[in-house]
């Protein structure tokens, strides 16, 4: 029961880490299993080098 607990916490804390991913070009998904296998500390460590997804910017006033 104990190790079931300890599994269920790492799920919670792999998802919150990855949840920075989404924004960045990795994703959720891939930020996921990377910090579910490797570990969330490693996994936040590869996520903040991976670069930011490109924004683009709509001008609001050209449509009118």
């Amino acid at each position: 029961m104990e190790t079931f607990a300890v599994l269920i916490v790492a799920v919670i804390i792999s998802a919150l880490v990855a949840l920075i991913g989404k924004d960045r070009k990795i994703g959720y998904g891939w930020s996921f299993v990377l910090c579910l296998f490797l570990s969330p500390i490693i996994g936040l460590i590869i996520i903040l080098f991976s670069k930011k997804k490109d924004v683009e910017f709509v001008d609001a006033n050209k449509n009118q």
